[in-house]
């Protein structure tokens, strides 16, 4: 008898460290999402302030529909991502597609793949927002592409290049037409194009290198081949490269006029809408192969 009291003792206060450990488990899970629902909140403020003010000089948005749309899109990847949340310039990569899909959730999860690739802009730290990084990579490929150019920007106080930000940010949306934009886009991620399936294929001899990079896009490719990821910048993205161009085709101005970083915004601001997409991509690329076979050969 005894026994079975202390086992009926034992039983009763397992129950209760058990009926203990889930009250304060829910507790916690109710704290954590009451702190996710505040931020949300806090979020769809900052959505609201940007839609109103995105592409307005588009017809499509004069509808409260439309933008309501745009709302929606955003509002749900906010809470469906809470490591990110909601930034500003998000809404510069959702207009678009909130405009070409009718569908709302075609929309949506075509927005989500497109953060998946641009996601290191808006991760933030206590120190620095992640378009910071690029920024930093981007001033590398400038110093080992034009030196001179480098230096005069660095004297002039530019050198953080904190100028390219938003273009870096947004992925030109404000130098390029709204049209200009997504064929650029479209270029730039196709140019880019990896296929998962390949990489694993053997290059021991010449026709099965040109084998492996026929499923690539020319710039993953000519970065397979350089080893571009083992280089000072990095595998960085084509979007640095098109920064440069645009700075290359502003090179004689920026070097003569601008004598502080308001000169070197408004030469940049200059460009907006003037640019053709596809020289643009297509200088990206000469500076691209010219920045490998530099880095190579200073190498050996």
């Amino acid at each position: 008898m005894r026994f079975e009291h202390l086992a009926d003792e034992i039983s009763h206060h397992q129950i209760e460290d058990m009926n203990r450990g889930y009250q304060q488990t829910s507790k916690a899970s109710s704290e954590k999402q009451d702190a996710k629902t505040i931020q949300w909140r806090l979020n769809l403020h900052q959505i609201g302030l940007d839609v109103v003010r995105t592409d307005r000089m588009l017809q499509f948005y004069a509808s409260q529909e439309h933008m309501s749309k745009l709302w929606d899109i955003l509002a749900v990847y906010c809470w469906l991502d809470p490591a990110i949340g909601y930034c500003q310039g998000m809404s510069d990569f959702c207009s678009p597609l909130a405009l070409m899909f009718q569908d709302e959730a075609d929309a949506f999860w075509c927005f989500e793949r497109i953060v998946s690739r641009v996601r290191d802009n808006f991760s933030c730290t206590d120190k620095e927002v992640g378009v910071q990084k690029q920024l930093g990579v981007l001033a590398t490929l400038l110093k080992v592409l034009d030196p001179k150019l480098h230096e005069h920007i660095d004297s002039i106080g530019g050198g953080n290049y904190i100028f390219a930000f938003r273009m870096i940010m947004v992925l030109f949306r404000r130098e390029f037409s709204f049209v200009d934009t997504l064929y650029l886009w479209e270029m730039m991620w196709a140019l880019e194009y990896s296929p998962s399936s390949i990489q694993d294929v053997s290059v021991t001899r010449t026709w099965s290198l040109r084998r492996r990079y026929k499923g690539r896009g020319k710039y993953e490719a000519q970065n397979e081949k350089y080893g571009a990821s083992r280089m000072p910048g990095g595998k960085a993205p084509l979007s640095l490269f098109c920064a440069i161009a645009i700075f290359e085709m502003q090179r004689n101005r920026l070097l003569n006029e601008a004598q502080g970083l308001d000169e070197v915004l408004k030469l940049l601001n200059d460009v907006t809408g003037k640019i053709d997409p596809k020289e643009a991509c297509r200088l990206a690329l000469d500076l691209h192969s010219k920045y490998l076979r530099t880095v190579r050969r200073q190498s050996t």
